[in-house]
């Protein structure tokens, strides 16, 4: 009975660690930091009982351009109400973002779709593609935000030496560049 309970204290400890480094690395906004650590951590974490780890693991990736990596933590996020909201929240990024690539590269229409718009910059491009509230010019799409008068995106696709596909959205503030997302 003794080694059970030094084994329960020492596997609380080890979870409770894991969400309190997590949780430290999101509130200082080092998003990467958070991201990586969740991602060498998931499979310590995953069990339906870290719904908080699982959660800033997913909202540190969604941060940090890493939306792939929010797949896992989607998955597991189901046993509160909160953690199928996080999970819908995931899968409708990653949606959204593997429907705009496939419009860009394939041309395929998705003018007609419905799904939950969120405030993440990706769900923003998003609607205002499906909108065609856009103007093209070599292949870069250009958009004016529609609550920010003195932000601008543009999109538009990348391919390397490999001929990998990335889709890159460039974020402008007062006609100055401010930040780049990237996605594969």
């Amino acid at each position: 009975m003794k080694l059970i309970s030094i084994f329960l204290v020492t596997t609380y400890w080890l979870f409770a660690s894991n969400l309190s480094t997590i949780y430290k690395l999101y509130i200082n906004q080092e998003y990467n930091k958070a991201c990586d650590y969740g991602r060498k951590y998931i499979f310590k974490n995953r069990n339906i009982d870290n719904e908080k780890y699982l959660t800033l693991y997913g909202l540190s990736c969604v941060e940090t351009d890493n939306i792939d990596r929010i797949s896992l933590p989607m998955i597991h996020l189901k046993s509160t109400k909160e953690a199928r909201a996080n999970a819908s929240y995931f899968g409708t990024i990653l949606l959204q973002k593997e429907l705009l690539l496939q419009a860009l590269v394939d041309k395929k229409e998705i003018y007609d779709l419905h799904l939950p718009k969120t405030n993440f910059v990706l769900s923003k491009i998003f609607y205002l593609f499906m909108k065609k509230k856009y103007t093209l010019k070599n292949e870069i799409y250009r958009f004016q935000d529609e609550e920010k008068e003195d932000l601008r995106y543009q999109l538009y696709i990348k391919r390397d030496k490999k001929n990998r596909v990335s889709m890159i959205i460039d974020v402008y503030q007062n006609d100055k560049f401010t930040k780049r997302y990237n996605y594969r």
